[in-house]
């Protein structure tokens, strides 16, 4: 198998759910250091390479869906909210990773254990507001509440 590229690697390793674009808005700028760089008012960057000759567009999005820790409860578990249109059923074990003012902290998206499901509830498609995110803390080990954003990886 062919290796990925070393800045699509780094691109598509850096969490960028919309509204929070801006590291991997960076690592797009260096690379293209070698053009001439503009950006506008909501954040899109130009790189403009000569004055004459035809204009060629490459245009992409540079976020991604992504989630909003909205709270924390006495067990450890971390509970989000959508960034962006997510299926609750794509979720349902994804690691991901939240992101601090600090740190990263690795988590998995879980729901409650099959066997603990009343049997109507094991027939239904899972909730968002029945998913948590395990970061593996236990209650006396809990963070502390702050605020980030968590994106799939």
């Amino acid at each position: 198998m062919a290796e990925t590229p070393k800045l699509l690697d780094e691109l598509l390793r850096t969490g960028a759910p919309s509204g929070y674009e801006a590291p991997v808005a960076e690592i797009w700028r260096a690379a293209a250091s070698f053009a001439k760089l503009s950006s506008d008012g909501l954040g899109s960057s130009v790189a403009r390479i000569g004055e004459d000759g035809p204009l060629l567009a490459v245009v992409g999005h540079i976020d991604e869906i992504g989630l909003v820790v909205t709270h924390i409860d006495e067990k450890g578990f971390i509970y989000f909210a959508p960034i962006g249109g997510w299926d609750p059923q794509i979720l349902v074990g994804q690691r991901v990773e939240i992101r601090g003012r600090d740190e990263i902290v690795p988590g998995v998206v879980g729901r409650k254990p099959i066997h603990l499901l009343e049997p109507e509830q094991r027939k239904k498609v899972v909730e968002l507001k029945g998913l948590h995110i395990d970061i593996g803390a236990a209650a006396a080990t809990r963070p502390a509440p702050w605020s980030g954003s968590a994106t799939r990886r």
